[in-house]
């Protein structure tokens, strides 16, 4: 009965070992793509945020040129 339950127990003891390996090599792998996600959100904050005074630059020189025109 022995000789039967060695296999089960070294592929216990196995899954045990990479499952320790895997959560050692895994925290800096997710910290990293953390890391990109925030940097990609900055990115793209910047752009809409640069977006967002463009077109208020845009409509204020507009609104400018139409009342001079009127005036």
């Amino acid at each position: 009965m022995m000789k039967s339950l060695a296999p089960i127990a070294l592929t216990g003891v196995v899954a045990a070992i990479l499952w320790k390996i895997l959560q050692i090599l895994m925290a800096p792998v997710i910290a990293w793509i953390i890391g990109m996600l925030v940097l990609g959100l900055k990115i793209g904050l910047a752009v809409a945020a640069a977006c967002v005074v463009i077109y208020g630059i845009r409509r204020v020189m507009r609104s400018r040129t139409e009342s001079e025109a009127d005036a």
